[in-house]
């Protein structure tokens, strides 16, 4: 349904721009920065790590299928909790995705800021003595443009942006081949492995590579028939993720000696400085900064302020946030305020300058989000056993379980700093309820009336979406199985 009422979103968004929406969220400033620069402390165990990443993001992934066919609504998470659990932990799952996801677009910003300074210096020109921060902001300032005039051009961006990334990527991995070496593999692993510690940290920033993965639950109130494009993006997403981490990844530790692992280890772009130390300048560094920065990363910034900005809408007509942060453009029909406000979180967080700091705070953040998704998904089954669920995830109660306590157990070693980051978070989210919104007089409306007419597809519409999801699985399981199967060569 399209409900084109002045302080309504509408329904645009279709299975490709919902993956496109998720994927670019996800892939970018994790896999090209802080992500791939674990490779100079664990070699070639960096598949294990990105393997196990994607085994504790598939169940919540499902989860999130259910509660989203379930409750198509922008907030994603919010809606769950203020409906499974109440709007104390609505408000700290809402002020917690808002955080992280915004970091995410301030991360991927100094890091396209980064791989673009390399890509001129490649050309000839060097702009080294321009701030990066500089850069970033910016770009800030183009895609708040762009997501002020509309989710429908936005979305049709992210696509292009998308495949403009796999072309890349797919040109780059061909001509990169014949320079791979299967020696730097080391058989299987390196000789030894950081303490647990220390490997538990690094296996925090791999999994951030994976954050982000339900992205498009957040914009459920603009996606036509949510009840099937939904589920089905989130479960073509995360294993799209885990294909790109990986081939990346096999990529960089082929192409880069061990000895020059300590620079990886600390670069900021450690693709471009891991291929300059292995002399493989010009062209490969050229087409790879070009891939990233226009593909990978702009991909991320987009989302990065389109779907918090949905957070802030839907908070603000709860009443949770101001008022004013409510509002929708009458005439692009965008949350335009609270894409606004985004922008202005982005620029702070650029500040800072430290894309460590950023990918710990945003990590730590949607780890909260996701647990508090997880208790709101066993609220939803008590409070509302009847509700219709056009999708089922399944062993769903026991995969909440298993999640929240995988999930605390890596916060424990997280960035300490980082840490005391989400911790000031939840006081002020606390606080902020205690003294603003405890006392409105607040009336959950239902559900039909929230979420509107949800309309069934005609039957050709359903077979035309039938067919695009099965190209989009068969397209996935393919690359899926060359990512794992591409690291059994070395072996050969």
């Amino acid at each position: 349904m399209e409900n084109t009422e002045n302080n309504q979103l509408v329904r645009v968004l279709g299975l490709k721009e919902a993956i496109s929406m998720t994927i670019g969220t996800v892939v970018g400033v994790g896999l090209f920065t802080c992500g791939s620069a674990q490779i100079g402390l664990v070699g070639s165990w960096i598949i294990g790590l990105t393997f196990l990443a994607l085994l504790i993001s598939v169940w919540p992934c499902l989860i999130y299928g259910e509660m989203s066919a379930a409750l198509p609504c922008a907030g994603g998470t919010y809606n769950y909790a203020k409906r499974g659990l109440n709007r104390v932990w609505a408000n700290l799952a809402g002020w917690h995705y808002i955080i992280s996801v915004v970091a995410i677009g301030a991360g991927e910003t100094l890091a396209f800021a980064n791989y673009f300074k390399i890509l001129l210096q490649q050309c000839g020109l060097d702009i080294t003595w321009l701030d990066s921060r500089v850069i970033a902001i910016v770009l800030v300032v183009i895609f708040l443009l762009l997501n002020f005039k509309g989710i429908e051009q936005s979305g049709k961006a992210q696509t292009a942006f998308i495949f403009f990334f796999w072309a890349c990527a797919i040109s780059w991995f061909l001509y990169m081949i014949p320079k791979v070496h299967m020696e730097y593999f080391g058989g299987i692993a390196m000789n030894s492995l950081p303490p647990f510690n220390e490997m538990m940290y690094i296996f925090g920033l791999v999994w951030w590579c994976y954050t982000g993965f339900e992205t498009c639950v957040s914009m459920g109130a603009e996606t036509k028939y949510p009840q099937y494009t939904l589920p089905r993006a989130l479960k073509i997403s995360v294993f799209l993720v885990f294909a790109l981490n990986a081939l990346f990844q096999w990529f960089l530790v082929g192409l880069v000696p061990h000895k020059f692992y300590g620079i990886l280890a600390v670069a900021d772009a450690p693709y471009a400085e891991g291929l300059k130390a292995a002399g493989l300048i010009g062209f490969p560094i050229i087409l790879l900064c070009i891939g990233i920065a226009f593909g990978g990363d702009l991909s991320t910034i987009n989302p990065g302020i389109a779907a918090p900005a949905r957070y802030i809408y839907t908070m603000a007509e709860d009443g949770a946030l101001p008022s004013f942060l409510g509002r929708v453009h009458p005439k692009y029909k965008t949350p335009h305020i609270a894409v606004i406000l985004v922008g202005i979180i982005n620029i702070i967080l650029i500040a800072t300058g430290s894309i460590n700091y950023i990918a710990s705070v945003s990590l730590i953040s949607l780890a909260v989000c996701y647990m508090i998704g997880c208790l709101s998904y066993l609220g939803l089954q008590k409070k509302l056993p009847d509700m219709i669920r056009p999708y089922k995830a399944p062993l769903g109660k026991l995969g909440c379980f298993v999640t929240i306590v995988l999930y605390a157990f890596m916060l424990i070693f997280a960035d300490k700093t980082a840490l005391i980051t989400a911790a000031v978070i939840c006081v002020l989210c606390v606080m902020y309820w205690f003294v603003f919104t405890r006392n409105d007089d607040y009336e959950l409306i239902s559900i039909e009336e929230e979420i509107g007419v949800i309309e069934e597809p005609s039957k050709q519409e359903k077979e035309k979406m039938d067919k695009e999801y099965r190209v989009w699985k068969i397209g996935t399981i393919i690359v899926s199985l060359i990512a794992l199967l591409i690291y059994l060569v070395p072996l050969i």
